[in-house]
């Protein structure tokens, strides 16, 4: 089949063809694309995946793509199946004809798909330099993807509306509830905290005010609950203010045989409040709302990823200003109030800001 990349709009010229996406990128490029795919040309039929189901789940159950499942959960290229990137090289996809090679089950999914084009962008970063209504990665993205015509008939200056599907299988959403149960009962106020990532350790939170924040939580309201999504020591608690405050992901849901965004969506569907990083989990809650949510920007700006959400107000850390990142054309051109935001006048968040706006 044809295979071709984001640029020179090859793939915004394609009508009638049945379009492959590989898509080997992190958990908020998948709830990303879920706001760009209704804007994609629909004379095509598209299908979506990448080595690991953990992340391509979210996409279950979406209206617009049809998800390909690798059969593994796991983050992969492909290389532990002898087909690294479906033996694509992203440099050389110019627009001709390309074979993929997939093991199974992707195999017999592609076999009947009958996909006649592939598409693998590298989902560049935008990094604030470009204008609205194109500021976000995603949106950036979609003028790469989406004829001029055809984007000329959305109004660009409204948010963008996801299309993720937010339910899982009620087995699993009484799986999720039944731990949640242990830990957090009825009658206790839920709240995920997700202060480090794997993509940069500068947009990390400080896990001693990730601490400080467990305690001030607890000392406000003695009903709250704490999961936090990331620290590898929160087994026995020995970090953290108590074991009745706080528990880890991993530790109430690691038995659960399922991919990681399935729980977490289920999770999100019980709980009363998030406080995160520009990381996955965050974009997930971005896009689900329905609960306040707290983001902690310490080297980018909310404009540069998300769509605005009613629910969410973003702290932004000092170094944004001192890098003058919020003198980009990301900023400058955005409308008035298009996100809650506080500039702060210190590099790290400090967990007496997050708890306040925790309340707003």
């Amino acid at each position: 089949m044809r295979a071709m990349r984001e640029d020179r709009r090859r793939f915004a010229a394609l009508r009638n063809e049945r379009v492959f996406i590989y898509w080997p990128h992190g958990l908020g490029d998948w709830v990303h694309v879920a706001a760009v795919l209704p804007l994609l040309e629909p004379s095509n039929a598209y299908a979506i995946a990448r080595f690991g189901d953990d992340y391509s789940s979210i996409l279950e159950g979406n209206r617009y793509v049809r998800v390909m499942h690798s059969g593994v959960l796991r983050l992969s290229d492909g290389s532990p199946f002898g087909s690294r990137d479906l033996g694509l090289i992203l440099r050389r996809l110019d627009g001709s004809r390309r074979t993929l090679r997939a093991p199974e089950p992707l195999a017999s999914a592609l076999a009947e798909f009958q996909p006649t084009v592939a598409l693998w962008t590298d989902y560049p970063e935008t990094e604030g330099r470009t204008a609205f209504p194109f500021q976000s990665k995603a949106r950036n993205l979609a003028r790469l993807l989406v004829s001029r015509d055809r984007l000329s008939g959305f109004d660009l200056t409204k948010p963008l509306v996801t299309t993720l599907a937010f339910h899982v299988d009620a087995a699993l959403q009484a799986a999720v509830d039944e731990r949640l149960q242990r830990f957090a009962p009825a009658g206790t106020r839920r709240v995920v905290l997700s202060f480090a990532g794997y993509t940069a350790e500068r947009k990390n939170w400080d896990s001693r005010q990730a601490r400080t924040f467990a305690r001030l939580v607890r000392q406000d309201d003695a009903r709250a609950r704490i999961i936090a999504m990331d620290d590898p020591a929160m087994g026995d608690g020995s970090r953290w203010p108590g074991r009745e405050i706080v528990a880890g992901y991993r530790q109430l849901f690691s038995d659960l045989d399922a991919p990681f965004a399935r729980v977490f969506l289920a999770l999100l569907s019980r709980v009363e409040g998030f406080v995160g990083i520009p990381a996955g989990p965050l974009h997930v809650a971005m896009a689900r709302g329905g609960f306040p949510i707290v983001g902690l920007w310490l080297a980018h700006l909310p404009e540069w990823y998300d769509e605005p959400n009613r629910d969410a107000m973003h702290l932004i850390g000092s170094l944004v200003r001192e890098r003058r990142f919020d003198r980009r054309r990301a900023t400058t051109t955005l409308p008035p109030g298009w996100h809650r935001k506080t500039m702060l006048d210190t590099r790290m968040i400090p967990a007496e800001a997050v708890l306040a706006a925790l309340k707003l």
